[in-house]
């Protein structure tokens, strides 16, 4: 099923074995590509796991030379999926063992305590009632068990931090912030985006007001296309992108049709080219209800785009309001609305707030520098625990 990782005694690096639920395109398996091109490959090695599915991430890890297994659990309920993470743990003889997402946390987490890793270590992403995509009664009892399955936290903000300590009851000294970050392309390609708004059916001087983003309820989609109608009234010539799948599109398709707007609003779909829906487009809009620090600002910030966005979770740690991007409250499609027409009718504001984004997230969320920090930690908690066991010899 997968081949056993060399042994312990065989390495001299630290390995590192990362667990996600699959290896389909989703925040964190994003987020593991830019942890592979830049964790330090002298001193870590580097692993991946899957529960189930593969998925295009897998291919774009091995391309990086990142080994990966699918460890095939049928179900996520099945006990197996933990014997199956036991097995692959007991045979790479792991140093660190990381987890992302409910299925990993617990599954992984699970195996990892039973096999003695010395650092298990857990990502959280979101934050409160909106972390899961799904709500399930058992919902308090797994957040209570993923909590105490890691010994240590990794949070990608500080809210989210917050929320970990306060809502977790996760001891203050078991979490850290690392905020995730952004690998960019060098440029841009404007034809790439020309391409994209004929694939739209949009013409090249129509305003373009995009959003990258999974349809479920955390996101807010039906904030922005209540934010639309508002626009729609006072500028017709504006078209609303939303890129992105998810459960709630039935929803939003009858609420575009209820309010008129299936000329001005359109669900694209998912674009595994984020970069193209960006060029394609004028202004980025997030109108989530709830996030941790999420990696389509980071995208947008990196391709110079005019951000107006929700202050909630990590979002103002990432923007600056007025400075790099607009904030407005949650759920305040008025607020939203006028916001946008603001920067639709200003270009030279809107040419600004994109170049101050971008020097954001060159100074405080490029990859290369975040995933150094990565390493930082690794090594942290590797000390500590040594450290521990030495204190525990002495007695």
């Amino acid at each position: 099923m997968f081949e056993a990782e060399p042994a312990p005694s065989e390495r001299r690096a630290t390995s590192v074995l990362h667990l996600v639920s699959t290896f389909e395109v989703k925040t964190d398996t994003k987020w593991l590509v830019q942890i592979a091109r830049y964790l330090d490959r002298r001193r870590y090695q580097m692993s991946v796991a899957c529960f189930h599915g593969d998925g295009p991430v897998r291919d774009q890890l091995e391309d990086l030379g990142i080994r990966t297994h699918n460890l095939e659990a049928p179900d996520e309920r099945d006990p197996r999926a933990i014997l199956r993470a036991r097995r692959l743990i007991d045979q790479g003889g792991y140093d660190i063992v990381h987890t992302h997402l409910l299925r990993a946390d617990l599954l992984g987490g699970v195996a990892a305590r039973w096999a003695g890793v010395p650092v298990i270590l857990s990502t959280v992403y979101a934050m409160g009632s909106m972390s899961r995509v799904k709500k399930r009664i058992t919902d308090p009892v797994l957040d209570a068990a993923c909590a105490r399955l890691p010994k240590h936290v990794l949070a990608v903000s500080d809210a989210v931090r917050r929320d970990c300590v306060d809502r977790l009851h996760i001891p203050d000294d078991r979490v850290s912030v690392i905020r995730t970050g952004i690998d960019p392309p060098e440029q841009i390609d404007p034809v790439a985006g020309r391409w994209q708004r004929k694939a739209w059916g949009v013409s090249e001087t129509a305003p373009v007001v995009a959003t990258l983003s999974r349809l479920s309820r955390e996101k807010g989609i039906e904030v922005l296309i209540d934010a639309a109608a508002r626009v729609h009234a006072q500028r017709p010539d504006v078209v609303f992108v939303v890129a992105g799948e998810g459960p709630d599109r039935p929803v939003l398709e009858a609420q575009v049709a209820r309010l008129g707007l299936e000329g001005t609003v359109k669900l694209a779909g998912f674009h595994s080219d984020v970069w193209s829906v960006l060029a394609a487009s004028d202004i980025f809009c997030l109108a989530s209800h709830s996030e941790g620090m999420p990696s389509a600002l980071l995208e947008a910030m990196a391709a110079s785009k005019p951000i107006v966005a929700t202050a909630v979770g990590g979002v103002p740690e990432a923007i600056a309001d007025g400075l790099s991007g607009r904030l407005v409250k949650p759920g305040d499609a008025d607020g939203l609305a006028q916001v946008l027409l603001g920067l639709i009718s200003n270009r030279a504001d809107a040419l600004r707030l994109g170049h101050a984004a971008r020097r954001a997230m060159e100074e405080r969320f490029h990859a290369r520098t975040v995933v150094a920090r990565y390493g930082q930690l690794y090594q942290k908690l590797l000390g500590e625990r040594r450290w521990g066991i030495e204190r525990a010899a002495r007695g």
